[in-house]
């Protein structure tokens, strides 16, 4: 289920059995910006996934990463629901993954992505009940 800000209609979070989707953080519209001001924007992106990355390492061990380059590069492949929440949502990023041991089987990660050079970058949060899903990792 996709929950939506009522005034706004902005995505607000994503929810289905076992996870819960939320964005963090999104950047300005990238829509007719040229470098610098569009390369200042990625790095600002990457500067707050930096940052959350970093405090959650200190606070939880360091995180491990996953990719969907397999389900970009195959876009006929099976998605497990949360892939296709991440997809649905233009998260293409990498994750970045923790499975903190007080936080029982529940497992978190953070993912800074968009679906082009025009869409605003989104910081997000996924938390998930159990392991993430392994996808395939191509050569």
């Amino acid at each position: 289920m996709i929950d939506s800000d009522p005034h706004t209609g902005e995505w607000v979070a994503t929810r289905a059995a076992g996870f819960v989707l939320a964005p963090l953080w999104e950047g300005r519209d990238l829509t007719g910006l040229r470098d610098p001001e569009w390369t200042e924007q990625l790095e600002a992106g990457d500067r707050h996934l930096a940052t959350v990355t970093g405090r959650l390492d200190e606070q939880w061990g360091p995180h491990r990463v996953l990719t969907v380059d397999h389900l970009i590069r195959n876009p006929q492949a099976d998605r497990p629901p949360l892939y296709d929440a991440l997809l649905r949502q233009d998260l293409y990023g990498d994750l970045h993954v923790w499975a903190p041991d007080q936080a029982g089987d529940r497992h978190l990660a953070v993912v800074l992505g968009h679906s082009d050079g025009d869409q605003p970058l989104t910081l997000a949060a996924l938390v998930t009940v159990g392991p993430l899903p392994e996808l395939p990792v191509d050569p």
